[in-house]
């Protein structure tokens, strides 16, 4: 009997988290997820864990546990972040510091590097960072969200790089538009201004993004390392 795959998944309290996971569980998995609150549903085959991603003590005890209890993890999808935009010209240091760069940069390297350690006694594994559209559209006011982004791209497409030879597969996937609620929040203006810069002139789904994501932690993308695939604009 085959046994159902472990994946975890940062972020999964709300908007593309929370529908990554809802979407790995109604296809059998078992799915470990986290962030900074508390769970905000409920399933017999998910396990949630309060965990800062910027807190490197936090995610390598989350990340020990679910190798305990599993004895491997089989899929990791980096999701965890948050949106915002701001003219480049009014945006202080400091926010970029300690909150993107937080949550993108510094998070993004340890979920990144604490997921590809688990993986490395198994000689296998797949991880998927999901990132945006707005890094190669370099949509305007959003300098500090699309810069460290593209930091996680770049990360992604090294580790990719260093662990091929150990048979685990490193890529990202950069949604367009998805009308969640921080989206929703930055207003019609926004969300329209970002849909003409799209080749696909409609938001992106997250069932769209699961299914991405489905075939790259696929037996069959075990070919497939260090890309970005772009939904919903030509690149």
């Amino acid at each position: 009997m085959t046994q159902p795959g472990i994946l975890a998944i940062t972020g999964t309290s709300r908007g593309i988290g929370r529908g990554l996971a809802e979407y790995f569980l109604a296809k059998g998995f078992l799915v470990e997820g986290c962030s900074r609150g508390t769970a905000s549903f409920e399933h017999a085959n998910y396990q949630h864990g309060q965990v800062d991603v910027s807190d490197e003590a936090a995610v390598r005890d989350w990340i020990s546990d679910i190798r305990r209890r599993h004895r491997r993890l089989d899929g990791f999808i980096a999701n965890a972040g948050h949106v915002g935009v701001a003219l480049m010209m009014s945006v202080t240091p400091s926010s970029v510091i300690e909150d993107f760069s937080r949550q993108h940069v510094v998070g993004g390297y340890i979920a990144l590097r604490e997921a590809s350690k688990a993986m490395l006694a198994q000689r296998g594994g797949r991880i998927v960072a999901i990132t945006s559209a707005a890094v190669p559209m370099h949509l305007e006011g959003a300098s500090a969200y699309v810069a460290t982004k593209a930091a996680v791209v770049e990360m992604t497409k090294i580790l990719a790089a260093e662990l091929a030879p150990l048979g685990i597969t490193c890529n990202c996937v950069s949604p367009g538009l998805v009308m969640t609620e921080p989206s929703q929040n930055m207003g019609e203006a926004w969300a329209e201004r970002f849909l003409q810069r799209q080749s696909i002139k409609r938001p992106i789904t997250i069932a769209e993004i699961a299914a991405t994501c489905d075939f790259l932690l696929s037996p069959g993308a075990s070919a497939v390392t260090g890309q970005v695939i772009t939904l919903g604009l030509v690149t």
